[in-house]
């Protein structure tokens, strides 16, 4: 079984479980064993199995046991448990794992130690280094280069205990009791930890380690609080079907939820979570559309942008550079840019193209240093920087990077690793942009800081999820682990969001993001949820239901939501015209020139009612007062290439080729489309021009329809309207295949 297998099963059998499905969850960990051949575990699994069978023998034979569902959940938490021991068995056995390898190197270590099975601190293998640690005094003062050496070693050891061990005793929580000093450990150092933790959580689940998060997640320490919180609110979504079997989990749970500012922190975690669900595809949009149209632009970028200039001092003062020239011929760069300035500052991670390239570096073979907070006077900041006092401010330009927000820790490490090896003139471009951008942002944050006194904790969080996504996505070894970013992370939907959140405001706000960013299926799905919480729901929350099923193309749904906010007697203009709409996209024209009348009683000049009118008469193929619709929209827009084509069509309809062929040769001579010149090849046909009627068939079979069944299909359809217009009914076919032979097949 390949990873990607076991995880798959091992999720299975959780669910099976949580679902009291005990018979078929021991079948599939028996299953699952027999193909791994993990033989030594089927006596444990036949244990679980006799105990199952007596209790269900016992239970129909009418026997009472007041302790009957202790012993049932007691059974429950085995199961779950010895299908943890089966994945993480199967796993290791797998010798081309980095992880199984440094578990290997692990117990050997451990083995050497004389001390094969950890009772206490005393029994770890780095226990002597960790007593000189507790005693001496270097560790968070500048340390000499060989201390530094060894205190990283300590720190890097006790990381990979905590990220490797299975399962938390009292050496383990006696070691996180030791990492929570902070006379001993820097914040940066037991924010390490709180990642080895929730990695572990993640690998392995044990109730445990949430116990040991939430005792981070008790620190004084920000950043330490806010990293635990984060690991705690993704672990409980990854085994929220579980939870309940466990007592002290829901402890945790009820905890946190008298917490002050829960629920904003919680708000906060979950949009930066969803948000991570649109990384691949604004790598895509930098990849595909604004990184080529800037290509486009070409050598004169660098004069047309004025980059010297870009940042100017004024900048405060709402000034804008002149961008309406710069991007002269370019206004849709210019549109993309904008949208991606405002999703950077919402917390969209908009780097993720441009530093997943820079994971390359030493610093990134070790696991750990994708957790490392960025921090100034991390050494290998000093070591990536050494030698670069002459070219610029490297103090000044740490710090900046430091306090900025919009870069996770892990792309500033990339940075300042990848300007080490620029050329000195390109460096020293790159580093007085950033400097001069950082300027700004900072005087920004300063101000949001003010307004909002919880944007450090946002800052966190987006960091720190971001670092997590880069992790899963770009490590060398990702694949080792059960992605979490590939779930639908959809965390209102659990179990553990309804203890911690109470009432429907932050699901408000999460599906006002939702819609705002035309998500509109998870938008359906929580606005429904706040419509069943709510005893009477808002007009405005039915309109958007309405809205975001329109752009489903749900419009039976769409109809019924505006109906009911059709009720409330507001937004009636808006609302008669998307109701209109539903009913002519479901087809149901009489119904929809209703409300297109109704709406054009409110707005006698909107152009857009006169068209839909025109449309409905069209579907109603009452193509006379169609036209007369359509020929309002023309006197005003007489250059519209989009009222033509059913002006033209409506004369074709009503017998009249000439005139549909004036319509015709202007559409031809503007971007004609496929169907306008299958429309322009029946009016020629219509008026003895066959061949001018095969080169247009011709030319739209070229241009547009894919094969020769594609047109065949548009062709049929409008046969009606051809014997209308005097074809013989005879010809069609040897027309057809006249086309079929020397056109398609040349």
């Amino acid at each position: 079984m390949n990873t990607q297998d076991v995880n798959h099963t091992y999720r299975k059998i959780n669910k099976l479980v949580a679902g009291q499905r005990l018979k078929k969850a021991l079948e599939e960990l028996r299953n699952m064993m027999q193909t791994a051949q993990l033989g030594e575990m089927f006596v444990t699994l036949e244990n679980l199995n006799s105990t199952y069978e007596s209790m269900l023998k016992y239970t129909l034979e009418g026997v009472t046991d007041p302790e009957r569902m202790k012993i049932y959940n007691h059974l429950r938490r085995s199961i779950l448990q010895l299908n943890n021991k089966t994945r993480e068995k199967i796993l290791e056995t797998d010798t081309t794992r980095q992880t199984s390898v440094l578990k290997r190197d692990f117990h050997m270590r451990q083995r050497l130690s004389g001390h094969e099975f950890i009772n206490n601190l005393d029994d770890l293998y780095f226990s002597q280094d960790l007593r000189e640690l507790l005693t001496e005094n270097y560790g968070l003062n500048t340390p000499l280069p060989g201390e530094y050496r060894k205190h990283h070693e300590i720190i890097r050891n006790i990381f990979n205990y905590l990220w490797l061990a299975d399962e938390y005793g009292e050496a383990e929580k006696e070691l996180v009791n030791l990492t929570l000093d902070h006379a001993k450990f820097a914040w940066h150092e037991r924010a390490l930890f709180v990642s080895a933790v929730t990695l572990s959580l993640f690998r392995y689940f044990d109730p445990a380690k949430f116990v040991v998060l939430h005792r981070y997640f008790l620190d004084q320490e920000p950043e330490i609080r806010e990293r635990s919180l984060t690991g705690i609110i993704l672990a409980f979504y990854l085994y929220d079907d579980i939870l309940v079997l466990y007592p002290e989990l829901e402890e945790i749970l009820a905890g946190l939820s008298e917490q002050k500012n829960i629920e904003r922190d919680i708000e906060a975690i979950t949009l930066q979570i969803i948000r991570s669900k649109e990384t691949e595809q604004i790598t895509k949009k930098l990849k595909d559309e604004i990184i080529p149209e800037i290509t486009k632009m070409g050598p004169n970028l660098q004069e047309k942008l004025k980059l010297d200039e870009l940042i100017p001092q004024d900048f405060l003062e709402d000034k804008n550079p002149d961008w309406s020239k710069v991007f002269k011929g370019s206004e849709n760069l210019y549109e993309k840019m904008e949208e991606f300035s405002k999703m950077q500052m919402e917390g969209a991670d908009v780097f993720m193209s441009a530093f997943a390239h820079l994971k390359n570096f030493s610093f990134f073979e070790e696991l750990m240093n994708w957790f490392v907070p960025f921090y100034p006077d991390n050494p290998a900041i000093e070591e990536s920087l050494s030698g670069e006092e002459n070219e610029f401010d490297r103090t000044t330009f740490i710090e900046g990077l430091f306090q900025t927000p919009f870069i996770c820790n892990s792309d500033k490490y990339s940075f300042c690793m990848n300007l080490n090896i620029m050329p000195s003139a390109q460096k020293k471009i790159i580093v007085n942009l950033f400097n001069a951008e950082l300027e700004g942002m900072q005087e920004m944050n300063e101000e949001d800081s003010m307004l909002k006194p919880d944007q450090k904790s946002k800052v966190v969080y987006t960091q720190y999820i971001q670092d997590l996504y880069r992790f899963f996505k770009l490590y060398p070894f990702r694949y080792e682990f059960d992605d979490l970013f590939n779930r639908p992370l959809d965390l209102y939907n659990s179990r553990f969001f309804g203890k911690l959140v109470q009432g429907t405001s932050m699901k408000e706000i999460i599906g006002a993001y939702f819609f705002e960013h035309d998500r509109y299926e998870e938008t359906l799905d929580i606005f429904k949820q706040i419509r069943q919480e709510e005893e009477t729901p808002s007009y405005e929350l039915l309109e958007k239901m309405g809205y975001a099923s329109q752009k489903l193309r749900r419009f039976d749904e769409a109809l019924e939501y505006y109906k009911q906010a059709e009720l409330f007697d507001t937004n009636k203009k808006w609302l008669t015209k998307k109701i209109a709409y539903c009913y002519r996209a479901l087809r149901k024209p009489e119904e929809a020139l209703k409300y297109y009348r109704q709406a054009e009683k409110d707005e006698p000049d909107n152009l857009f009612i006169q068209a839909s009118i025109g449309h409905c008469y069209l579907d109603m193929e009452n193509f006379e007062e169609a036209l007369k619709y359509y020929f309002k929209v023309e006197y005003n827009q007489p250059d519209n290439i989009r009222i033509w084509r059913p002006i033209a069509w409506c004369y074709f309809t009503l017998g009249k080729p000439e005139e549909a062929r004036k319509y015709y040769q202007k559409i031809l001579e503007k971007e004609p489309a496929r169907h306008d010149l299958l429309n322009a090849g029946h009016v020629e046909w219509s008026l003895g021009n066959r061949q001018q009627a095969i080169r247009y068939y011709q030319s739209s079979i070229q241009k547009g329809f894919e094969n020769f069944r594609n047109f065949l299909t548009s062709f049929e359809a409008d046969r009606p309207w051809l014997l209308k217009n005097g074809i013989d009914p005879d010809e069609i076919p040897l027309l057809l295949d006249y086309l079929d032979y020397y056109v398609t097949s040349h």
